[in-house]
């Protein structure tokens, strides 16, 4: 009946509304999706059905020229130090976007700061691809954008001032309720700034997160949920798949707030550990370790440890940094010009509340005057994270694994075990 009242409706009128050029968007997409069965290897196959989407959105000149969408995958990268997984088509900002790194077409990545929001783009879906296709727009939404101060008004909220996620699918042999189980297990198992804004299955319809009364696609609107989440599908019983698979996606474009890309954040990254990042306050003197066996190797924290101490320092009590060292070296600590002066604060990791000079000085033999004295010297690492700067002391590091040592030493000290 729809069919056929289009067909009336173009014998008066070349164009009456959106409704059929969608329909001849739907059917070329199909009918190219069905050619490229024809291809046998699989990364090649995925290739051709994302350039079919990609096409679409692109040549059809349905999206406006300031969304520039990705000629290939790429990843992005935010200040925090934290990658994206390699993601299908990405939409940032022509004019105003750089390229962090590239290397020839094949490899690509883009700052955080001036991108909108990524498809992940899947055949027909298995559970495993839906499982694949969410971790990996879970991989970009969770990335931090450097913080601004700019708001902005769009019907009657604030556009978001981090990017969406949409799993976009042609087809699937699996039933409604199993896609629902999949979706609905992924908000299960992930925080709700990394849940996607929706999932497409062009074949069968869409799925939102809510509550029990109501769903959105916005980034405010998952935030808004509060309640046990629901899953909430709409089926395509009328052929408008592709139509509302684009009004959505319009709407998010218009919805996502960009940055100023903060060049200088990007120069030297943080090192990171799971969620967090952090930096050695003494740069790349602190970056690395030498051993006699080994040669160079390089410092890091795991994510665990990394959690330990900042869990402990967050209750710590700051201090004066150079109030601490007066400390240690003896001094009454009463200084407070020059305190206030260098006024930085810091926290240092002392479960066992160790007295200063035991804590952060070492005895070290040097050569003075051709004899060998002995001096203190300090015995802590000072890394920035979580809004803090931290002492680690030598001790703690090494009683506790805080920093790993050479790691080939490690190996081999396991394999005698």
């Amino acid at each position: 009946m729809s069919d056929s009242a289009i067909a009336l409706r173009s014998r008066d009128r070349e164009f009456h509304g959106l409704e059929r050029e969608f329909r001849y968007h739907q059917e070329d997409m199909l009918r190219d999706f069905n050619r490229s069965k024809d291809i046998h290897h699989p990364r090649d196959v995925g290739l051709a059905r994302e350039q079919i989407l990609r096409k679409f959105l692109v040549d059809t000149g349905l999206i406006p020229d300031r969304y520039a969408a990705t000629s290939s995958s790429v990843r992005v990268a935010s200040t925090t130090g934290h990658m994206s997984n390699e993601l299908d088509l990405l939409f940032y900002d022509l004019n105003e976007s750089i390229s962090l790194m590239r290397r020839e077409n094949a490899y690509s990545v883009l700052p955080v700061e001036s991108t909108y929001g990524v498809i992940q783009v899947k055949s027909k879906v298995t559970r495993n691809d839906i499982r694949e296709g969410l971790r990996n727009v879970a991989s970009y939404k969770k990335l931090r954008r450097a913080s601004s101060s700019e708001w902005t008004i769009y019907s009657g909220k604030p556009k978001s001032q981090d990017g969406f996620g949409i799993l976009f699918a042609y087809d699937t042999d699996l039933d409604w309720s199993d896609l629902v189980d999949e979706v609905q297990a992924f908000a299960a198992e992930n925080s709700k700034h990394t849940w996607p804004n929706v999932v497409f299955i062009l074949s069968k319809g869409f799925f939102l997160y809510g509550d029990k009364t109501r769903s959105g696609f916005l980034n405010s609107h998952i935030a808004d949920i509060t309640d046990d989440v629901v899953v909430h599908g709409r089926p395509d019983r009328e052929g408008h798949g592709l139509y509302n698979f684009y009004s959505i996606l319009i709407a998010l474009l218009r919805n996502t707030l960009l940055q100023e890309i903060p060049v200088d954040l990007y120069f030297s990254l943080p090192f990171i550990a799971g969620e967090y990042s952090y930096k050695f306050s003494l740069g790349f003197f602190a970056e690395f370790g030498i051993c006699d066996q080994h040669g160079d190797y390089a410092r890091k924290l795991t994510e665990a440890k990394l959690i330990e101490v900042i869990e402990w320092c967050q209750s710590a009590t700051p201090i004066n940094w150079v109030r601490a060292t007066d400390i240690a070296y003896g001094k009454p600590g009463d200084n407070w010009e020059a305190y206030e002066r260098q006024n930085a604060e810091v926290r240092i990791y002392n479960p066992r509340n160790i007295p200063l000079p035991d804590l952060i000085l070492i005895d070290t033999n040097m050569m003075h005057d051709g004899k060998e004295v002995t001096t203190k010297s300090l015995a802590f690492d000072s890394i920035d994270t979580a809004g803090m700067i931290i002492w680690i002391p030598y001790l703690y590091e090494i009683e506790e694994g805080i920093i790993n040592s050479c790691p080939k030493c490690e190996k081999k000290d396991i394999e005698q075990v």
